[in-house]
């Protein structure tokens, strides 16, 4: 009788394979968000630049020059900076200037215009999401 009566309950092994089903579906959930979230910022980082072409056009139809400024564009660019200066305070262009998602290593803005006749964008993307654009540096001139 007693090798008649069903077991309740899992052993050990359905349990094992359960939870490495879990966890494999979990590392797919993972890697397809980070994924989801660099394209993300890649998409910012196009918007961002073209923005701020725009508004250095702006700025140049109005003043025939474009700011004068060599360096990283980071959240402590403010007033007393040139290209801040130029786009968010002189020309109104802009209500502040765009600073990269990640904002670290070569994840950061950089622009250069030594003469004001024209200027240099330099931006990194993460991803080969963005149609027209590769991943790694890439620039705008005018």
């Amino acid at each position: 009788m007693d090798k008649l009566k069903k077991h309740k309950g899992f052993t050990l092994v359905e349990l094992l394979v359960v939870v490495a089903i879990i966890g494999l579906l979990t590392g797919m959930v993972v890697i397809s968000i980070q994924q989801i979230k660099a394209k993300a910022r890649d998409a910012r980082r196009v918007a961002d630049i073209e923005s701020l072409a725009t508004a250095l056009t702006l700025y140049h139809n109005d003043f025939e020059a474009y700011p004068i400024y060599d360096g990283y564009i980071e959240k402590n660019v403010d007033p007393g900076n040139p290209l801040y200066d130029g786009l968010v305070s002189d020309s109104k262009a802009m209500q502040a200037l765009p600073v990269d998602p990640l904002n670290n290593g070569d994840y950061r803005y950089y622009y250069q215009s030594t003469d004001g006749t024209d200027y240099y964008l330099e931006y990194y993307l993460e991803t080969n999401s963005v149609s027209g654009k590769s991943k790694g540096k890439n620039y705008i001139i005018p």
